[in-house]
């Protein structure tokens, strides 16, 4: 998604990504949940590692809408849950795989 010079000013920097993977990431991540991201320079070509030599930003910032920004933060803020608590909670549901390939089979009708 390419961001307009008329939308640019309406996005704010949420995050700023050591490289291009983890920018992806975040933004897919944001826009699950149902936030407008998109990653700042995801188009650089491949003189973009001479950019912090000329004194330019090299940034893989991910930008939302300002109206977004306050969720945007607090989303990156959360505690990722740990091993033990994922391993926890898998234990606690009692649907088996084939169960649940059932429900699916179901749905698809």
């Amino acid at each position: 998604m390419r961001i307009h010079d008329d939308r640019a000013q309406d996005m704010v920097l949420v995050y700023d990504a050591p490289d291009q993977a983890k920018a992806e990431l975040v933004c897919a991540s944001l826009q699950s949940a149902g936030i407008g991201a998109v990653v700042q320079n995801q188009y650089a070509g491949p003189g973009a590692g001479m950019m912090p030599h000329l004194g330019l930003s090299d940034s893989r910032g991910v930008l939302v809408p300002t109206s977004d920004a306050d969720a945007a933060r607090s989303l990156l803020a959360a505690v990722e849950p740990t091993e033990e608590e994922l391993a926890a909670e898998a234990d606690a549901d009692a649907t088996t795989l084939e169960e649940a390939e059932a429900r699916v089979r179901l749905l698809r009708g």
